[in-house]
């Protein structure tokens, strides 16, 4: 796998989002709301910059999807399931399948702009 990887720094603090462990994922995606799962590393320095647009997303659109964030340094196994090979990526669940992702996503509008070109499809 590769990681975009910057220093150690201190995580998010007041997360709206739920933070998914193995036991989790499963049900979580399956649910019939969309879910958008971040997955992330405490040590990448751009996942921390974007985080803060996350956590608006998962606030302002709880009506219509499931925030969650998947921690790879603590559940490799679901980044590796999931092919994921670069952080921060954003996937979009519907019905237990992934129907688009987003790597590296530079705004909270690139966000808004990806769930919405998810939700016509």
């Amino acid at each position: 796998m590769r990681y975009i990887k910057f220093k150690q720094e201190k995580g998010l603090k007041n997360m709206t989002s739920i933070n998914i462990n193995k036991e989790k994922f499963g049900q979580l995606i399956n649910k019939e709301k969309l879910v958008l799962v971040d997955f992330w590393a405490p040590w990448c320095g751009y996942c921390r910059r974007i985080g803060a647009a996350y956590e608006k997303i998962s606030e302002e659109y709880s009506d219509i999807l499931i925030a969650g964030k998947v921690n790879i340094d603590e559940e490799p196994h679901i980044a590796e399931a999931e092919k994921i090979e670069i952080i921060p990526t954003l996937v979009l669940y519907r019905d237990g399948k992934a129907i688009d992702s987003i790597v590296a996503p530079e705004s909270k509008k690139m966000i808004e702009n990806f769930i919405n070109e998810a939700l016509e499809k």
